[in-house]
C-alpha cells in the first residue's frame, strides 16, 4: 500500500479517530476526507474480493474476527490492516448523525427512522467496519464508462435520475447487480451511493459491478444513442405494455424520483416507453418495485433468448 493508517491502539470511543470515521455519515467529510465506510461482513467480504484496491482498513471486534476468520484472510492477502478494537468503538463509528448537524444522507434531508433520533445508531455493523477510498468523481465518468460497454452483444445499463433517498440508491443497485446488469449510471441529482445508507442497502453489489455517478441526463442519453444502447423509461400513459413490447437487446431502463418519477423532457427523450401493466387498485408502483419487475422481464428474455 502506498499509505500508512494511524496504527496506534484506539481506545476511546471519544477519540479523533472515532470521530472522523462517524463523520463519514455527511457528504461534506466524504469529500474532505476522501474516504466513505462500509459496514458488515457481507459488504466488506464484496469489498476485499472483488474491489481490495479501495480497501484502507478494517476495523473489527475480537467476537466478529472469531465468527467471520476469512475476512481477515482477505484483508491480509490484499495488504490491508485490521485492527482489533472494542465493540463500543464500532458502535461510535457508525454514529447517523453528521457533524455539525449536517443530515446523515448529505443530500439536504435528513436520514431518518421511526422512533430513533438523530445521534443514535440505526443499524449494528456486526462488529465488523471497513474505510475505503473514494473513487474519483468526474463528469465525463459516465461516458466513459457507457462507451466501454461490449459491443455486439446485449448489455442492460440502469440509469437513476433523481433519486434522492440513499436507501434506495442501494437497494437499486443490489437489485440491478442481481438481474446481471453491466452498469449503473446515477445522474449529479441523485443521492450519494457511497453514503453509508446506501453502502449498507446495496450488501456489496456497489463493489460487484460499475458504478458511476455526476452526469447530466442529457448527457447520459446522448452517449446510450452513441453506444446502441435504446434507452427506455416506465410511464402509466405508454401505449406498449412492457411483457408484450419487443424489447431491444442493448437497453438502458431509466428510473426517476421516488414520488414523481421521470420529468416529461425526460420522458420525450427516451426512444421507448412502456407501461406496467397493474391488475389491482394500486394507481402505481414505487421505483424499486418497477425496477424489479422491468430488470427481471429483461433477464427473463435474455436467458430465454428472445
Amino acid at each position: 500500500m502506498t499509505e500508512r493508517p494511524d496504527q496506534s491502539p484506539i481506545t476511546s470511543p471519544r477519540s479523533e479517530r472515532v470521530r472522523k470515521v462517524a463523520a463519514l455519515t455527511g457528504r461534506s467529510a466524504r469529500r474532505k476526507q476522501q474516504r466513505f465506510r462500509i459496514e458488515g461482513p457481507q459488504a466488506i467480504r464484496s469489498l476485499l474480493t472483488h474491489r481490495a484496491e479501495l480497501a484502507v482498513e478494517v476495523f473489527t471486534t475480537a467476537r466478529a474476527a472469531a465468527a467471520h476468520p476469512e475476512l481477515t484472510g482477505l484483508a491480509r492477502d490484499a495488504g490491508v490492516p485490521v485492527r482489533e478494537v472494542e465493540e463500543q468503538i464500532i458502535r461510535a463509528m457508525v454514529r447517523e448523525n453528521g457533524p455539525e448537524g449536517e443530515p446523515a444522507d448529505g443530500t439536504g434531508t435528513a436520514d431518518r427512522t421511526a422512533g430513533a433520533s438523530a445521534t443514535t445508531s440505526l443499524v449494528s455493523p456486526q462488529g465488523v467496519l471497513a474505510l475505503g477510498r473514494l473513487p474519483a468523481e468526474t463528469v465525463t465518468d459516465a461516458l466513459i464508462a457507457i462507451g466501454n460497454l461490449p459491443v455486439g452483444r446485449p448489455v442492460t445499463v440502469v440509469v437513476l435520475h433523481e433519486v434522492r433517498d440513499p436507501g434506495n440508491v442501494g437497494t437499486l443497485i443490489r437489485t440491478a447487480d442481481a438481474a446481471g446488469a453491466d452498469l449503473v449510471v446515477l445522474t449529479r441529482t441523485c443521492a450519494d451511493p457511497y453514503a453509508p445508507k446506501a453502502v449498507r442497502a446495496a450488501v456489496g453489489s456497489l463493489f460487484h459491478l460499475p458504478v458511476v455517478t455526476g452526469a447530466e441526463i442529457t448527457e447520459v442519453l446522448d452517449g446510450l444513442a452513441e453506444a446502441d444502447v435504446t434507452a427506455a423509461a416506465t410511464s402509466g400513459y405508454a401505449h406498449s405494455e412492457l411483457f408484450t413490447a419487443e424489447l431491444p437487446t442493448r437497453l438502458a431502463w431509466i428510473l426517476g424520483n421516488e414520488a414523481h418519477g421521470l420529468d416529461e423532457r425526460t420522458l420525450a427523450a427516451a426512444p421507448l416507453a412502456v407501461r406496467i401493466p397493474l391488475a389491482g387498485h394500486a394507481e402505481s408502483l414505487n421505483v424499486h418495485t418497477a425496477a424489479t419487475v422491468c430488470l427481471f422481464e429483461t433477464l427473463r428474455r435474455r436467458q430465454a433468448g428472445e
